[in-house]
């Protein structure tokens, strides 16, 4: 493996050669100016700058002074923005040796429809401000970057994310390893410690639980990714934070679309979509199929998926909107392999699996509605109810069958009125939600269902009430604090007398608050931010349900104070973010996966807390852009860099003290060079590396080893025929790894294979 760092560092010095802003510059003028409010005339600092059809842009200093740097003579278009004001676009003819301007800004309120039309100029402007005023780790994962991709699942869009580690277990397919800064290392399936939302809405169970075949990556318009307690403004109260799905309206959407993608392993994908608005209504649909046979026996995926999204303007201040999503899904699942297994045939399945017909079917309805109010100018009002209802038949060791309904809400206040002369935004937000499933097990007869082992009705209750505000102390320093306060029920009713009673009750009470600060550099496009933050996250039902014993386990809420320092920035071409983090964790909770009993050929999860571990990392992201003149003197090239340095470890616990927690590399690397022609071509190489092993099991006796995985996308849009068209390919180097694992296996099982080499086709079109 160590044999492949050259054309790692080859990939990274590559990026570096051509990360030199102005190197090829053509200029004659240099461009700079002052931006004034158009209230008092008095300076606008922190305000962003761009020269439209250029690499250029600045933000202006605390003078309210910027500096575009060298460009030729002729007529531009400038576009300034700052949080409070409206968006300018002012023309300006470049000459001379300086040209220098004046900018005036109009300061202004958030318009409703500034943020509820999803994925618009103005709206993705909206959320990089409220990104911006995170004093942590972010990230905005735009429409453009999305369509560059194959959209198949979370890490063909979040591999370039610092501290989000994504890893499907079955190709393709959209079930994955998700982990941000270390959380959920205990899942071995479906996601936890982390918030997933639609359009800022919950998508979950009331206990927390999420799994991810349900949401589709081609009705995405963007993502944002608040890592850690960065997350409060939704609500959040995991470690890991929340990742915030927003998709398509009518307004955004072309009035047809369809999007077909085929390739390697029986892989397909079609969608039709369509969209459009009058007056003040506004509609859109989409339906998607996805197939994929599978990289090994027994993994064949399938997906049926319905969004439908539906707004209506009420008055000029207030607008009601509908979401529906619908998912069939269907699946096989064929386990993890040994070490010596994956050696010999990463494409075989566990026979256990294949003789007991695993998988997992099931079909789910999510309705949400999001009424928007503007209560003053300054103030907004959301109110988001949702439902959701899942039925799934799901064989393994013993056949799950459960129904579950979800019924919750959110209701989140804005206030952006400043305080006295000092900006402020102030959040305040209330979460009920309850939870009732028919909970059922049956053994397993070869994938049927056998005799009745477990027959209970579960619930959850919970209330949460949040509060954040965003204060500016002096001028470029603001603090940031919030607190959440957190109550959480759950209880299960048993049926099944057979092996007695099972019922049981748990009570979850949470008090967790949060302060930050950020630091706008003077004469620098760059902020500093630090946040401390407290998390709790109450055991899910399948936890406390441990298929390994009857009733409610003995689990205490994990609970953490994280900590964390960084910066980030953007100067011309060059964007920029950077964070280091310390996580004190009591009580995390760890997935074990044990033999029923002697010799099974199978395991069964069951879970315990270890009383203390902490998790530390870094964080750091790069994009440079700059103008190549390789080809044409329009083209550029586009370097990113992702790099997460994750060291998560055991202090305190009966068994593993001083042990790494097994489960994700201590070192990972995502890069890629684009290369893009004005024609519309574009081709971008691309890299993933984690170096040396890492532990599997929390004895630390086992390993995974690091890999690297070599890509290229090549991609021909038409803009005149509404067409784009993608071919890729993927492992190009044929590696047999396994990124994604199955941690604490008692029967040595831990590995999950990635997909051999591997070729997609793709196109899409609009009208």
């Amino acid at each position: 493996m160590m044999g492949k760092l050259p054309g790692a560092l080859a990939l990274v010095a590559a990026a570096a050669s051509v990360a030199v802003p102005g190197a090829r510059a053509q200029a004659s003028t240099q461009l700079t100016g002052h931006i004034v409010s158009a209230a008092d005339h008095r300076p606008v600092a922190g305000a962003s700058v761009l020269v439209h059809g250029t690499t250029q842009s600045a933000r202006s200093d605390s003078a309210g002074r910027f500096s575009l740097g060298a460009v030729e003579s002729g007529r531009y278009t400038l576009e300034a923005y700052a949080a409070g004001f409206t968006t300018l676009h002012q023309a300006v003819i470049a000459s001379g040796a300086v040209t220098d301007v004046e900018l005036v800004l109009a300061p202004h309120v958030i318009e409703l429809e500034q943020v509820t039309i999803v994925g618009t100029a103005k709206d993705e402007q909206e959320a990089r401000e409220r990104l911006a005023q995170v004093p942590g780790g972010t990230a905005l994962v735009t429409a453009a970057r999305i369509r560059e991709s194959r959209q198949a699942n979370l890490k063909d869009v979040l591999g370039f994310v610092p501290g989000v580690y994504v890893q499907p277990r079955f190709g393709a397919a959209d079930e994955s390893q998700l982990s941000i800064r270390g959380s959920g290392l205990r899942n071995n399936f479906h996601a936890r410690g982390v918030n997933i939302l639609i359009n800022g809405m919950p998508y979950r169970n009331a206990d927390g639980f999420t799994d991810f075949e349900s949401l589709d990556l081609t009705t995405t318009e963007a993502i944002a990714v608040y890592k850690g307690g960065n997350a409060l403004r939704f609500g959040g109260s995991t470690m890991g934070g929340a990742i915030d799905l927003q998709t398509s309206t009518g307004y955004t959407a072309p009035s047809l679309a369809a999007t077909a993608e085929a390739g390697s392993f029986g892989f397909s994908k079609g969608q039709i979509a369509s969209g459009g608005h009058t007056g003040g209504l506004d509609w859109y649909g989409s339906f998607s199929r996805t197939r994929l046979t599978g990289y090994r026996d027994w993994s064949d995926q399938g997906r049926d998926r319905v969004n439908a999204h539906l707004g209506y303007l009420l008055s000029p201040s207030t607008d009601i909107r509908a979401f529906y999503l619908y998912a069939h899904v269907r699946e096989h699942l064929p386990g993890s392999l040994t070490a010596d297994g994956l050696e010999e045939d990463p494409r075989s399945a566990d026979p256990a699996n294949v003789a007991d017909r695993w998988g997992r079917t099931y079909d789910l309805h999510h309705v949400g509605l999001q009424l928007r109010t503007q209560l003053a100018p300054a103030q907004r009002l959301e109110v988001n109810p949702y439902a959701q209802y899942r039925d799934i038949d799901h064989p393994i060791f013993q056949v799950i069958n459960q129904q579950s309904w979800d019924l919750g809400a959110e209701v989140r206040y804005e206030n952006s009125d400043s305080v006295g002369r000092r900006a402020s935004r102030l959040t305040v937000g209330l979460q009920p939600a309850v939870e009732r499933m028919h909970n059922r097990q049956f053994e397993n007869a070869g994938g049927e269902h056998g005799a009745l082992t477990k027959d209970q009705q579960d619930r959850v209750h919970g209330l949460a009430g949040y509060a954040e505000e965003l204060l500016e102390l002096v001028p470029r320093f603001s603090l940031v604090a919030g607190v959440r306060l957190d109550h959480s029920i759950r209880k299960s009713a048993d049926s099944f007398l057979a092996d007695g009673d099972q019922s049981d009750r748990r009570v979850f009470d949470a008090v967790l608050p949060k302060v930050g600060f950020l630091y706008e550099l003077p004469d620098s496009a760059a902020q500093l931010f630090a946040n401390a933050s407290r998390s709790s996250e109450p055991p899910l039902l399948l936890e406390l349900n441990s298929l390994a014993v009857p009733g409610f386990i003995d689990l205490d809420a994990q609970t953490a104070w994280q900590f964390e320092v960084g910066a980030r920035g953007r100067r011309g071409g060059v964007s920029w973010d950077a964070s280091v983090y310390d996580i004190e964790l009591r009580n995390e909770i760890l997935n074990i996966n044990v033999q029923p009993f002697p010799d099974a050929p199978f395991t069964v999860p069951t879970y315990r807390n270890s009383p203390r571990t902490r998790h530390s990392g870094v964080e750091l992201g790069l994009e440079v852009r700059t103008a190549a003149h390789l080809l044409a003197p329009a083209d550029a090239i586009t370097a990113r860099v992702a790099y997460t340095y994750g060291r998560n470890r055991f202090v305190r616990d009966s068994s593993y003290a001083g042990n790494m927690i097994p489960g994700a590399p201590t070192h990972h690397l995502n890069v890629e060079l684009r290369y893009a022609h004005p024609a519309g071509f574009s081709l971008t190489p691309s890299a993933e590396w984690a170096p040396g092993h890492y532990f599997v099991n929390s004895a630390n006796t086992a390993s995974n080893r690091g890999w690297f995985i070599l890509g290229l996308r090549a991609e021909w849009a038409l803009p005149s025929a509404g067409l784009s068209i993608f071919a890729a390919g993927q492992n190009l180097t044929g590696e047999n790894r396994s990124p994604s694992v199955q941690v604490d296996n008692a029967n040595g099982r831990y590995f999950e294979p990635m997909d051999g080499r591997s070729f997609y086709l793709g196109a899409r079109w609009t009208r």
